[in-house]
Order: C-alpha cells, then structure tokens, then sequence
C-alpha cells in the first residue's frame, strides 16, 4: 500500500519533526496546488516521488490542510512510497 506525506524537516538538525498523512481525495487538489503535470502526479500516485514545497504552496496546503506549514524554520517535502507496517 502506498502512503502519501507531507514532511517536514528542521532546517538546522535536518530531523524530520512531523508527517502529515495525505488521504487519497486530496490528492487532485494538491496536483493542482503543486503545479504538477499528469506525469509528475502519476510518478507521486506510484510512489516514486518526492517533491519540495515553496512558501506559497506551502500558504495553499495550510490552507487545504486547515494548519501553518512554517517554511522559516522548515524544509517542506511531499513523499509517497511503500508502506512498511
């Protein structure tokens, strides 16, 4: 099963301090917000991509999300891949 994150990574340690789970029905408004083209969306729906998040997209999931993704302090990314569990 694939599961779909937004991550966020502390800029100065690098540790990843939190993951938001992204569930399936947000993942046409994302592809929108991100700015994705039908391969980049499908390479994200398979789980062989990871993307970096700007300030302003940041700004659209927060609110998509209904939360703050501070990109001051983080380094934003959207990860898909295999569930381990």
């Amino acid at each position: 099963m694939i599961i779909y994150t937004i991550d966020l990574f502390d800029k100065q340690t690098e540790d990843l301090i939190l993951e938001v789970n992204i569930p399936k029905k947000k993942l046409d408004p994302i592809s929108k917000i991100m700015g994705w083209d039908e391969e980049d969306k499908m390479d994200f729906i398979n789980g062989v991509a990871v993307f970096n998040v700007n300030k302003v997209q940041a700004a659209s999931l927060g609110i998509l999300f209904e939360t703050i993704f501070d990109t001051d302090n983080y380094v934003i990314q959207m990860s898909a891949g295999e569930d381990n569990d």
